[in-house]
């Protein structure tokens, strides 16, 4: 791995200088009553190719985080310095100080192009216009940074919703002046997302190195991690996070550790020049005592064996049975006798039936279920699956003709020849049998477990009602970016452990929370048994 940070071949900083240049060159074309634009871009440190080392406990840093730190708060200075100065061009153009948009979108579309962001002209009532949109017809007069604002003041970085897009933002702003009074405002509202992948394309750290940024009350501004954003680690982090983080917020510049996610972080930060947000960099490093890992590991073994435990029951039974009918379809009395038996045995067995080799259901236990004989299962993936292979198998979930979500462990009927005579099949609510196995393991703890398909169907999760959903194309779930990552890593691997961001739709908080699984297989099928807890509650 190279351990050098380089700037990224695809944007980034000339690409974002020249867009700004012509900005600036727009705009002093404009009539300006003489006001004109003398500067250049500021140039941007690289880091040294040197790699020097800098120890923090058992840790070594591979490269110059000096350097690093200073490049960061280079690229994040020159962003907001540029929106900034640019603002204050169009602020002053004969263009905005008329107010009629027309005239002034030009001006601001510029702005657009060189910075992502909705770029907006803001009345004195608070009604706004944007580039996108033009006029909006919504109004801006309860944030907070709008009264200082009309009363001549420039915002330099508040943290909002965009209520023209609904992204996380900064809003950079400065007052429209005619001769002393404020006729109205021009704002470029940063899109948070975008602004952090600029400087970290532009970084291209190696994957154990961090940066991000605070704010002056210690709210992430931004981080590579969107979830992070918006949240505050004082508050919602470790108590050596909450440490650090109220360092890093009363001093200008220096260097702390803390542990995140079950490892030990060391950090240098630096104050920018011209507003009181922190830039932070570091590196994660050796893995750190976690009190509640040991006891969440237990619960997870003694789980995952549990689960394993009776679906190898179910599975023993289930070949008893279809060896009983000697390689050859039973008749009536004989498939219903075995039925009712596996059904008494398994507490865990919904019903039990035998489909014959067109997919129709013959016959199926308990009597509650009669009314689903004769239906046909034939494009059901399980049905498909067995006719193909002629093998035992376990399902994935799916939507049972009963109505409810089910997986099939189902055995063939092969006669000596080898021949094909239907199949028997076991239905298993996993939910309701995964619940009250995990009961006595969970009940009044931190811990929460789910159990999910590696394709990512969760197949329980009875603490923030996930069972049923699909994790990767949820909608629920399609801003949660950390918790898509954990079930990238869940996905690729049968077992580990990792932090995630999780949204509780029930309180409209985010949540610090460690995840560890493992697998259990039977045949083909692989489920991943998970718990999860808040580490530092």
């Amino acid at each position: 791995m190279n351990h050098n940070c380089q700037f990224s071949k695809k944007l980034t900083v000339k690409t974002f200088i020249f867009a700004v240049g012509c900005l600036v060159l727009f705009i002093i074309a404009l009539p300006t009553d003489g006001t004109s634009f003398a500067g250049e871009s500021p140039e941007i440190p690289k880091l040294s190719s040197n790699t020097e080392e800098v120890s923090y406990g058992s840790d070594t840093w591979k490269l110059d985080g000096r350097a690093a730190l200073g490049t960061t708060v280079a690229l994040t200075e020159q962003y907001l310095k540029h929106s900034l100065t640019s603002l204050r061009l169009i602020a002053q153009s004969p263009a905005t100080r008329s107010g009629i948009w027309p005239q002034i979108r030009p001006g601001l579309a510029a702005l657009k192009e060189a910075i992502p962001g909705a770029a907006l002209y803001i009345e004195p009532d608070g009604n706004y216009y944007s580039v996108e949109k033009g006029y909006t017809r919504l109004n801006l007069s309860d944030r907070e940074y709008f009264g200082p604002l009309f009363r001549g003041e420039e915002v330099h970085g508040s943290l909002i919703y965009s209520r023209s897009t609904g992204k996380q933002s900064v809003i950079m702003a400065v007052p429209v002046f005619e001769e002393e009074e404020v006729t109205g405002a021009v704002a470029l509202s940063i899109f948070l997302d975008d602004f952090q992948q600029l400087i970290s394309d532009a970084l291209n750290l190696p994957s154990d190195y961090l940066w991000y940024v605070l704010d002056e009350e210690g709210s992430t501004v931004l981080h590579p991690r969107s979830d992070f954003v918006f949240m505050n680690p004082a508050r919602q982090g470790s108590p050596s996070l909450t440490m650090a983080a109220e360092t890093i917020i009363s001093e200008d510049y220096g260097h702390t550790s803390y542990v995140f996610g079950g490892r030990n972080t060391h950090i240098l930060f630096q104050k920018l020049s011209f507003n009181d947000w922190r830039v932070v960099f570091g590196k994660i490093g050796e893995e750190a005592e976690d009190m509640h890992m040991p006891e969440a590991y237990d619960i997870l073994e003694s789980l995952t064996s549990e689960i394993k435990g009776i679906l190898t029951d179910m599975d023993s039974d289930l070949d008893k049975t279809v060896q009983s009918f000697e390689g050859s379809f039973p008749p009536e009395h004989t498939a219903r006798n075995a039925f009712r038996s596996v059904y008494k045995d398994n507490p865990y067995v919904v019903s039990c039936a035998l489909i014959d080799t067109d997919g129709v259901i013959t016959y199926i236990e308990p009597a509650e279920f009669h009314s689903s004989e004769g239906k046909n299962i034939r494009d059901q993936e399980n049905f498909l699956m067995m006719q193909k292979n002629r093998a035992p198998l376990l399902s994935n979930s799916f939507l049972a003709v009963e109505g409810f979500d089910a997986v099939s462990l189902q055995h063939p009927i092969i006669d000596d020849q080898g021949g094909f005579h239907g199949s028997v099949s076991i239905l298993i609510r996993p939910d309701v049998m995964i619940e009250e196995l995990a009961t006595p393991f969970v009940a009044e703890t931190i811990y929460e477990p789910w159990v999910m398909e590696p394709s990512g169907r969760i197949i329980f999760d009875k603490a923030f009602g996930g069972t049923g959903r699909m994790l990767f194309l949820d909608y629920r779930f399609e801003e949660q970016r950390t918790l898509l990552e954990l079930g990238d890593k869940i996905e690729e691997n049968e077992s580990g452990h990792s932090d995630f961001i999780f949204y509780d739709e029930a309180t409209g908080s985010r949540k610090v929370k460690m995840a560890l699984w493992d697998t259990i297989r039977l045949y083909d099928a692989a489920w991943r048994i998970i718990v999860s807890y808040p580490p530092y509650e």
